[in-house]
């Protein structure tokens, strides 16, 4: 599998009720996907994958399968704190239409190298798509190792990892960790570009979910090395970027995504919908944006 993009991390959308409204999340992908993304990537972080059931997974991932129309392009987060769950979740993953994996290591208790290097491995025995793994030391708890993934990737385990760990010298050891082929994209919006200008596969961007069309034009002038409309892009995924901080994650985004292109929007608790000074902060930024954002709209 050789990839060069814009991968997308989909929220997951829930009605009044806080149930998964499976039929709305694909919805909401349909207009990502028509924006210009090249992947949608359900159940990461953005997609509060830690809160659903396993019923609730598989009609997010099916939904989404359905709008695509290519198998190739839908690429699933999976991943737990064992490795029996783990495995479950990417087989399960894969019999629903998954065409790859996004898998972060095993969270909330710190297992050791060579556990999390059984872990993968256990995966990859199980499943037939690639599997991308996921750092994200933040929410983990601990970075992965550049070398062991490096060993990961050069036994076949790996196909590439998305590495959000908010640092370019971290993008930059997974880069050169592993073998001619092995796909690292930045799963920070900011870093995006810089990334790709190192050498990484492309860019995984949630406020894609919000401009679409943005995120689609720097990763392709990024691509392309035009120095000049990625500089003006960049700035522009910055402010953006502000913006959408101006509330909690995830729901500013959905949020934002809802006010400014009419999508779907629902929360399940304790990820609550906008408080009205929360909505006006977010709204407050927008406007220092809005006349340069604009085109995207």
């Amino acid at each position: 599998m050789t990839f060069h993009g814009l991968i997308v991390p989909l929220p997951t959308i829930f009605d009044a009720r806080g149930e998964v409204d499976a039929a709305a999340t694909a919805a909401f992908a349909r207009g990502v996907q028509e924006g210009g993304a090249d992947r949608l990537f359900p159940l990461g972080s953005l997609g509060e994958f830690a809160s659903l059931t396993r019923d609730e997974r598989r009609a997010v991932i099916s939904g989404i399968v359905e709008v695509s129309g290519a198998r190739r392009s839908v690429w699933v987060g999976t991943g737990a704190p064992s490795t029996r769950e783990a495995v479950a979740l990417a087989t399960e993953a894969e019999r629903a239409g998954a065409s790859a994996l996004v898998v972060v290591p095993p969270y909330y208790l710190h297992p050791t190298d060579l556990s999390i290097d059984r872990y993968y491995r256990e995966i990859h025995a199980s499943v037939e798509i690639p599997i991308y793994a996921y750092n994200i030391p933040s929410l983990v708890g601990y970075p992965l190792d550049p070398a062991l993934v490096g060993r990961l990737a050069q036994d076949g385990v790996l196909s590439g990892i998305k590495d959000t760990s908010a640092s370019l010298p971290s993008l930059r050891g997974f880069l050169g960790c592993g073998p001619s082929g092995f796909e690292v994209v930045p799963g920070d919006d900011v870093l995006a570009a810089p990334a790709i200008g190192l050498g990484a596969a492309g860019a995984v961007m949630g406020l894609a979910n919000v401009l679409p069309r943005l995120a689609a034009a720097l990763v392709a002038a990024a691509h392309r090395g035009d120095a000049s409309a990625t500089e003006r892009l960049h700035e522009l995924v910055e402010g953006l970027a502000f913006v959408v901080a101006g509330g909690p994650f995830p729901s500013a985004g959905k949020f934002l995504a809802a006010h400014l292109r009419g999508a779907p929007a629902g929360y399940r608790s304790p990820y609550d919908a906008l408080t009205p000074a929360e909505e006006r902060r977010v709204l407050d930024r927008w406007s220092v944006w809005e006349a340069r954002l604009r085109e995207f709209r």
